[in-house]
Parts: C-alpha cells; sequence; structure tokens
C-alpha cells in the first residue's frame, strides 16, 4: 500500500515565441499543460549562446554638437 514514486525526471525546456526567454518544467502535468499553449515552442536541447570575437577597435572620439568656441576680437 505504498506509493512508488519515479526517480527518472521528465524535463521540457520552452521557449516563448514572444521574447525568446526558456523555461524548464519537470512536473509532467506542467510538461502536458504546456503542450497545448500556442505562444511556446518545445526546444529538444538547452541553446548554447553564441560566441562571437568582438572587434578590438580604438575608442573613436565623439564630436559635441553646440556652439563653436568663442575667437578673439581683432582691434
Amino acid at each position: 500500500m505504498g506509493t512508488s514514486l519515479s526517480t527518472g525526471k521528465a524535463m521540457a525546456t520552452y521557449r516563448c515565441l514572444a521574447s525568446g526567454n526558456t523555461v524548464t518544467f519537470t512536473l509532467p502535468h506542467d510538461i502536458e499543460s504546456m503542450k497545448g499553449h500556442s505562444g511556446y515552442v518545445m526546444i529538444d536541447e538547452p541553446e548554447q549562446e553564441e560566441t562571437r570575437p568582438l572587434p578590438m577597435m580604438p575608442p573613436q572620439q565623439v564630436k559635441r554638437p553646440g556652439r563653436p568656441p568663442k575667437q578673439p576680437k581683432a582691434t
């Protein structure tokens, strides 16, 4: 008369179509309820972040908009 709990953890990861955020569910009830949700899509594996080398460039001097400096008066 005991209850048996499954030791295998079912996990499903879903990605939001609007924001791109990912959510991982472990409970079977949550996984089943997400299957009918149109705003999320199930992804098989967690996506790896794309790594690109950043170009190393010297900082650019920014010209500030505004009034030009005063010129001395010629007398």
